[in-house]
């Protein structure tokens, strides 16, 4: 993780994540963790015992919503309220939006298909049992492969971004009514309109913030409301040092192919971090089952379109073409690389009666750490220690020279709670 001052994201979730992995003094090793919940968590007492052990340790929580069978808009708020206490982000991971890889980017499919299906996968996100962009930070999708030189041709992370934004305004617009009401004893039924003040990000697009997305309420009546009256503390100060929890942002991460024995085309890899970068105040960065945390230690994002999970160079990557993409400099904003820690290095695991996260004794009176807590603890160990020792025998290894410097990676490790 670089640290904080080193880079500056647009998007708040990035913001987010740079802040916590500098403030939250519990998180294993130094690490921004990404816990996320195995489908095995199928009823929501079980995932909110296990949102409130691991919350203080990660910054993420991962959670396949879809196997929930008692998924509700209770357990949602409950889920958030240990977010807002704990400080971390949540991410729900049981869909992958974007399911129609060869359809979704091609130049010559019609317009009007390509948007119905846009419009198709903007309901899985924002409609249905879920509801994810109501809640969730973070979604994951396939990029959409639109040709590296040719972004403007997609039309279905426009069309995700538009949809989180409209669903954060509904959410909001619902809460401020409902407390306007509750509060003033109107009906919940009275028009209540706001109008969220986008302001325009360096790429050009209008987009949200936990700062703007709180507008004070215009209604037509002679009361005032302020937003910090009406919005129920969605940035709470989270224990631990941890920063404000930014619930209101969203984004998305985009599915990286693996370079490694992999039935995608390499230019598919390279159109997917393109997207990235010509959307980074939306796009957070890329999902990978690659071992980039714990084989690969760049920062840049040439070596990441280059280099492959065990940072051994790519074949039949066009680099040239690549590094001349108009939506790729240095001066782009960073992005994330979130990558499983491979779960066997977890396998040696033992509980440890006396374990205390801080490396202090056990005292007669306190609780016995979570078994899941010390299993963070105890695989985080082990993945920095391979990295470190990674990073030794590969010293010296670098991509050839005259490779340009490209827009910054940051790297944040998954570790699957099963």
């Amino acid at each position: 993780m670089s640290a904080a001052g080193d880079w500056s994201p647009e998007n708040p979730i990035l913001a987010y994540l740079q802040t916590i992995a500098a403030t939250k003094k519990t998180l294993p090793h130094g690490q921004p963790i990404v816990a996320y919940l195995s489908h095995n968590f199928t009823d929501s007492a079980s995932l909110l015992r296990l949102a409130a052990e691991l919350g203080p340790y990660i910054a993420v929580l991962e959670i396949a919503a879809d196997c929930v069978d008692d998924w509700s808009s209770d357990v949602i708020e409950q889920l958030q309220q240990v977010a807002r206490e704990h400080g971390f982000l949540l991410w729900e991971a049981s869909k992958i939006l974007n399911s129609m890889v060869n359809f979704m980017g091609r130049a010559d499919a019609p317009l009007e298909s390509r948007q119905a299906l846009a419009d198709l996968i903007k309901k899985t996100y924002t409609s249905g049992p879920l509801k994810t962009a109501t809640w969730s930070n973070l979604a994951t999708s396939w990029a959409p492969a639109a040709p590296i030189d040719q972004q403007e041709k997609d039309v279905l992370i426009p069309t995700l971004r538009l949809a989180a934004r409209e669903a954060v305004a509904t959410t909001t617009k619902t809460i401020q009514t409902e407390i306007f009401a509750d509060s003033n004893n109107y009906s919940s039924g009275e028009e209540v309109e706001i109008t969220p003040p986008f302001g325009e990000s360096s790429s050009g697009w209008q987009e949200f913030s936990p700062q703007n997305m709180g507008s004070a309420l215009r209604k037509s009546s002679t009361i005032s409301v302020t937003t910090e009256s009406v919005i129920p503390q969605p940035h709470l100060q989270g224990d631990n040092g941890a920063a404000n929890v930014p619930l209101l942002a969203r984004g998305v991460t985009l599915c990286l192919p693996s370079a490694i024995e992999t039935a995608f085309t390499p230019e598919y890899r390279q159109s997917t971090i393109v997207a990235a970068c010509a959307n980074s105040d939306f796009v957070i960065g890329f999902v990978t089952t690659e071992p980039f945390f714990v084989n690969h230690r760049g920062t840049d994002l040439f070596e990441l379109a280059m280099l492959d999970g065990n940072g051994n160079a790519q074949e039949g990557m066009d680099c040239a073409k690549f590094a001349t993409s108009p939506y790729v400099s240095e001066q782009q904003r960073p992005l994330g690389v979130f990558s499983l820690v491979p779960p066997a290095l977890g396998l040696d695991f033992e509980l440890d009666p006396t374990f205390r996260p801080n490396g202090n004794v056990l005292s007669s009176f306190e609780p016995e750490t979570p078994a899941s807590v010390q299993y963070l603890f105890h695989i985080t160990g082990k993945a920095v220690a391979q990295r470190e020792k990674n990073r030794k025998e590969r010293e010296g290894d670098t991509l050839k020279t005259g490779t340009p410097e490209g827009p910054k990676i940051v790297h944040l490790p998954v570790i699957l709670i099963a």
